[in-house]
């Protein structure tokens, strides 16, 4: 018999580790390409042609999706649970309803590792350990054995709740190979991701800039407003623990992540950046809530300076959830195509740049200090554009963009 491929091309691989979960024979591996992102390799001598890998593939054979049937913009009533949430803490709250319930929450976590952060899935069984799953993370989390773990969970009747990317959930149901009644799936709104490496690369290099060694990083922090806003805590010789606070921009790893230059290849010709959504929930940041709705008083609780998420409900399984967790939010109907406009991965990928292949050849050949080097020669304007955003008092931004939105609002009243 000729020998199982799993892709012909790295944009047919999501690197969502389903085979790896299905193979009864512990065949397969999740080995890193020289940019260091995750592919599955099949040890041939371990396999024995069952063909089961090539059916849990959610990339390739998409699961059932479906449209948003409804849309919010929402926030935590809790502030502490929304200060520690990159936008409106939808996820934390629905999350926390679960573990209440003695549930099981699956989701991306930093966890420091022999010396390291590694973003990876873990499971959550207590809400001491919920803030663990809090915040956006902009790299691969490793699924590991998560799907296999979620699987006896549910076997065993717990109610589980499992959020990821889109096509990390639809890994997940293609490897389930049915519909459970006790299970909720979120998926978020993403842009793309860079490689675990790429990351790991970046937290020491940026550790050594400070003096010392991260061991924690949260790629959006309040402290200074809402946005790309880091906040490192490390450790050196000499003194405790300190922190720093730094416009993600000003960053070679944020900015190109937010230029799209540093994702995996299949992220550009992702089948569930749409408005087809795979999960019972999705959530993300509602960018420009006030832009849309202009005359809205912070004073009724959803205010962009201290976070609002999105959420699209899929599926009547997402809707029941959420009515359980109504009285824990700020809740407003909104429309898909207004989040839309704001989220571009609703409605398409994120585009492919040349510079992608030039940023991680030199990546590849020169590591990462080259990489931050190329960043500070050829991105000064924009350096110096977020130097100057860092520096404005906090909600000065925000009142700026609502007094903005405020006057396109009556131009295009006036205008009409």
């Amino acid at each position: 018999m000729s020998e199982i491929i799993l892709y012909k091309d790295k944009k047919d691989c999501c690197g969502c580790g389903a085979c790896m979960n299905i193979c009864p024979k512990s065949a397969i591996q999740m080995q890193a390409d020289e940019y260091g992102f995750i592919y599955p390799v099949i040890q041939q001598d371990l396999c024995v042609q069952c063909g089961a890998c090539k059916t849990v593939c959610g990339y390739q054979n998409k699961p059932k999706t479906e449209e948003p049937k409804k849309v919010y913009a929402a926030a935590s009533k809790n502030s502490g649970l929304l200060r520690k949430s990159a936008s409106g803490g939808a996820f934390a709250v629905i999350a926390e309803a679960v573990l209440k319930n003695e549930g099981i929450v699956y989701g991306a976590a930093l966890p420091m590792e022999n010396g390291m952060l590694e973003p990876k899935h873990i499971r959550v069984d207590s809400l001491d350990k919920l803030i663990l799953l809090q915040g956006s993370k902009y790299v691969q989390s490793e699924i590991g054995d998560t799907y296999s773990q979620a699987k006896q969970d549910l076997m065993q009747e717990k109610v589980v709740l499992f959020s990821g990317t889109p096509c990390q959930i639809a890994g997940l149901k293609k490897y389930l190979k049915k519909d459970y009644n006790n299970l909720l799936t979120i998926d978020i709104i993403c842009h793309g991701v860079p490689s675990k490496r790429m990351f790991q690369d970046f937290i020491e290099f940026h550790g050594k800039k400070l003096g010392g060694k991260i061991t924690e990083f949260y790629f959006r922090d309040k402290t200074k407003g809402q946005g790309m806003i880091t906040r490192s805590v490390y450790v050196g010789e000499g003194h405790g623990f300190k922190e720093k606070v730094l416009m993600g921009g000003c960053t070679a790893y944020i900015h190109f992540f937010s230029k799209s230059y540093t994702y995996r290849e299949n992220c550009y010709s992702c089948p569930f950046a749409s408005e087809e959504r795979v999960g019972d929930l999705t959530v993300g940041d509602f960018w420009g809530f006030h832009e849309e709705y202009p005359s809205y008083d912070e004073k009724l609780g959803l205010s962009n300076g201290k976070g609002i998420s999105c959420v699209l409900v899929n599926t009547d399984k997402g809707n029941n959830v959420l009515e359980q967790c109504e009285d824990q939010f700020v809740l407003m109907t909104s429309d898909f195509e207004k989040v839309a406009k704001h989220n571009d991965q609703l409605h398409s990928p994120s585009k492919y740049s040349p510079k992608r292949e030039e940023i991680l050849k030199l990546y590849k050949e020169k590591g990462y200090e080259a990489v931050d080097q190329y960043f500070h020669k050829t991105c000064k304007k924009d350096i110096v554009k977020y130097t100057i955003s860092g520096m404005m008092p906090k909600g000065f931004k925000r009142n700026l963009k609502k007094t903005v939105g405020k006057i396109q609002y009556i131009r295009g009243k006036y205008n009409g």
